[in-house]
Parts: C-alpha cells; structure tokens; sequence
C-alpha cells in the first residue's frame, strides 16, 4: 500500500530532522572547543542552515 501525500510529508520532516541532527552532533555543535573551520565544514554547516530553514518552512502544513 502506498503512503497517503500527509504520510510523505511526516516522513520526509522527520527524516530531515534526523539528518539536521545528524550534522548538528558531528559538527560539534554546542561544544565549546572550536573546531578548525574547512571548505567541507562550512559547506556542511550551510547545508545545516539550509535543512533547518526548510524545516520550520513546511513544518506548518503538517497541521493542514
């Protein structure tokens, strides 16, 4: 049986935010000791931005 469209969407919200904290615990986020800042680091902590924005954009309809 396939999924109905508001099954994808809570799927794909909670995939997302599986992978923002993801990347959030492997960037080190709220740890104190500063990390060396490379191109692949700013490219992930872009992606993280990106992810999160994203988020909170479609999290809304959840509740249409």
């Amino acid at each position: 049986m396939l999924p109905t469209t508001r099954e994808m969407l809570d799927i794909s919200i909670a995939q997302l935010e599986t992978l923002a904290a993801f990347l959030g615990e492997q960037l080190g986020e709220g740890n104190d000791c500063p990390r060396h800042i490379t191109e692949e680091t700013r490219a992930c902590n872009e992606i993280l931005g990106s992810l999160r924005e994203l988020i909170v954009r479609v999290r809304p309809m959840e509740r249409r």
